[in-house]
């Protein structure tokens, strides 16, 4: 670690990217990167990607499931995907900040076990709030999951930290993926239904755990930080800065996501936590940057780099495409494509998560043949954009269509995550801070694309508000419905369909109700294409960034920032 105690202040302003690393590959023992720690560690890191996308991925298309099985009717079932997402935006920076700190080990090995609680918690409940007690576990647990970026990129050289990045991906292609398909398939093929979603959360937890525990063996905290001690640090800690950034993220992102589902727009419950979060949000900046700090939560100086910010930036709004297309993708299916097809529509609903994972696979496996970093961001940024611009044109005739222009939508954006987010770990001043500055791009991507999701799904509400109620009477009124029947046609659609509705229309014909089922496909269709409209937007801003991204050419290197010491016994063989 003499090379990293060495090193010049991160405030320094000079010879960005040079600093906190501790050698070069070739100076590392023969066959270091075949050693059981090495290779342990990279399964166990692939492994916790791979049950943190799960927990969501997995999860939400069974939400109704689980409400069903324990009886919940007050809709409190939602809070299963909130609480993910609000885990997941609070702790990605304090995770990183704090191991960059403290040391990673052990915030790995907790933080996997406690998405193990979780899931035995959540799987074993018998009433909904227990279930998303359990899920507040699985969502702070899947910080460790989402932390890939700077736990692969730290132990391998800078030039294979795309490469790398891609072969953790792979890991996460079953859940993240086909996380709908594999949840309709507990629910078919299981006497235990949506509970065998949290059993496989133990599974995969549960191995990262011991793999960790087994294999992982980063600097510990006196290898960082030489004779100072723990109490030391805990001394200078940011707690203002701390009790800030979560209750402004956890309020503003609970009015944010709260807002228009479970409570009106101009309700206090949404209002008023949006305003307290904004608030604590704007005084968290205001004190990191005028308060003298000897271990700021957020070092401000990562807001001064460019290339970082436009970085962050970029994969925060990539984000926002999958978000919203992870939710609006599935409705469109349902609603336009499916005809009745359950199971086809499970399946045809994986194309967003399989065309991000495969993105990002492919973009992770050749970024860095391509190299020209700034033009390979902004090129699969904007054809990203153009193609899901394109899904503007596709209508109830054209499945094939919709398929594939949000499949290969999809893929370029993953591909842009692939970019996008190792640069957020290169672009930095110090190796030191690859944690913090990871972990603050993560919990931005979480941040604003909650934002993003929140205006698409405004959008779509509106819109399906307005196509439904002009579209579909107008078109059953042609076909002979009388115009007194019209309300009570809409009731009982919204209803389910049941046919216990549809008996009780008055004047309901074969003929009507096929008109009614085609009207109600255009109808939805021209909402989506709204949607679609909208995205482009998002992906302008994208673009945007892009031209911003820093040349990290110059440092694709055989630099090491971090290497495994593996067991005490072995540390001095190991040492660089």
């Amino acid at each position: 670690m003499e090379h990293a105690e060495q090193a010049p202040s991160s405030h320094d302003s000079n010879a960005v990217g040079e600093r906190g690393f501790v050698g070069e590959a070739n100076e590392l023992p023969k066959g270091y990167f075949y050693s059981p720690f090495f290779l342990g560690t990279t399964v166990a890191i692939g492994f916790n990607l791979m049950g943190s996308t799960a927990g969501f991925a997995l999860v939400a298309p069974v939400i109704g499931q689980i409400a069903v099985s324990l009886n919940s009717t007050d809709g409190s079932v939602i809070w299963l995907s909130l609480v993910y997402t609000l885990g997941l935006a609070i702790g990605l920076t304090l995770v990183g900040r704090l191991s960059d700190i403290f040391g990673r080990r052990y915030f790995f090995i907790v933080g996997s076990a406690l998405g193990a609680l979780g899931a035995i918690v959540s799987g074993t409940a018998n009433t909904v709030p227990v279930v998303i007690g359990g899920q507040v576990l699985i969502g702070l647990s899947a910080c460790t999951g989402y932390s890939y970026a700077f736990l692969i990129g730290e132990l391998v050289p800078v030039k294979y930290r795309f490469i790398f990045n891609a072969l953790i991906f792979v890991f996460s292609l079953p859940t993240a993926g086909f996380g709908a398909a594999v949840s309709t398939a507990f629910i078919v093929h299981t006497n235990a239904g949506w509970r065998w979603v949290y059993y496989l959360l133990i599974i995969l937890n549960g191995m990262t755990t011991l793999l960790y525990a087994a294999f992982y063996f980063p600097p510990t905290f006196h290898q960082k930080h030489g004779r100072d001690t723990v109490m030391q640090w805990l001394k200078n800690f940011d707690y203002v800065g701390l009790l800030l950034y979560t209750a402004g993220l956890v309020l503003f992102i609970l009015g944010l996501s709260s807002g228009g589902s479970l409570y009106p727009w101009t309700d206090a419950k949404v209002s008023a936590p949006l305003v307290v979060g904004f608030l604590c949000l704007v005084g968290l900046f205001v004190y990191e940057t005028y308060v003298d700090l000897k271990e700021p939560l957020i070092p401000m100086h990562l807001f001064k780099n460019r290339g970082w910010v436009a970085a962050m930036l970029s994969l925060s709004i990539g984000a926002s495409v999958y978000y919203s297309q992870a939710i609006i993708w599935p409705q469109m299916t349902a609603n336009v494509y499916a005809r009745g097809r359950v199971e086809w529509a499970g399946i045809v609903s994986c194309l967003v998560g399989i065309g991000i994972t495969i993105g990002e696979i492919i973009g992770g496996a050749v970024a860095k043949n391509f190299g020209h970093w700034k033009i390979q961001c902004c090129c699969v940024i904007t054809l990203g954009t153009l193609f899901l611009g394109l899904g503007a044109l596709c209508n109830p005739n054209t499945p094939g269509m919709a398929m594939a222009f949000v499949f290969i939508a999809t893929t370029f954006i993953g591909w842009n995550e692939a970019l996008v987010f190792p640069i957020c770990t290169i672009a930095i001043r110090d190796q030191e801070e690859i944690g913090t500055a990871a972990g603050i791009a993560g919990s931005a991507r979480s941040a604003i694309s909650t934002v993003a999701s929140t205006v698409y799904s405004v959008v779509l509400t509106a819109r399906v508000t307005e196509t439904l109620s002009t579209q579909v009477p107008a078109a059953v009124i042609g076909a002979g419905l009388p115009a007194s029947s019209v309300a009570d046609y809409m009731a009982a659609i919204a209803g389910g369909g049941a046919h216990s509705l549809l008996d009780a229309v008055q004047g309901l014909t074969p003929e009507v109700l096929a008109t009614g089922a085609e009207a109600y496909r255009w109808a939805y269709t021209d909402a989506y294409k709204t949607v679609f409209l909208t995205s482009l937007a998002f992906g302008g801003l994208g673009m945007i960034c892009s031209l911003f991204i820093a040349d990290i050419e110059p440092l694709m290197g055989d630099k090491v920032a971090v290497t495994l010491t593996g067991r005490e016994k072995d540390r001095e063989e190991l040492k660089v």
